[in-house]
């Protein structure tokens, strides 16, 4: 096994779970891709180390859509692409906090 320490400040969970079932599911929404494609294309352009990884379920689906950062700890519950700029503002302060 190989050690090492990530390159990333921020990383991202967005939930873009489909459900095998076909039920809906928080993460299968329009939004969360939209979300995870854009803030993934503006983070690399700015060069910041966050990292954007699409996931299946993170549980809490009642509050979803979600997205999870870590290591920082932090949900965005019910998120729409109308709080596209509000998710990187968040996510730049966490990056000037370290």
């Amino acid at each position: 096994m190989k050690l090492e320490i990530t390159p990333h400040t921020v990383h991202l969970f967005f939930c873009t779970n489909v459900r095998e079932n076909g039920e809906k599911s928080c993460g299968d929404t329009e939004d969360t891709q939209i979300l995870a494609e854009q803030l993934k294309v503006r983070f690399k352009q700015a060069k910041l180390p966050v990292r954007v990884t699409r996931t299946a379920c993170l549980g809490p689906c009642a509050q979803g859509p979600n997205i999870m950062g870590y290591p920082q700890k932090i949900w965005f519950q019910d998120v729409r692409v109308s709080d596209l700029d509000a998710i990187e503002a968040r996510v730049r302060e966490l990056l000037a906090e370290k």
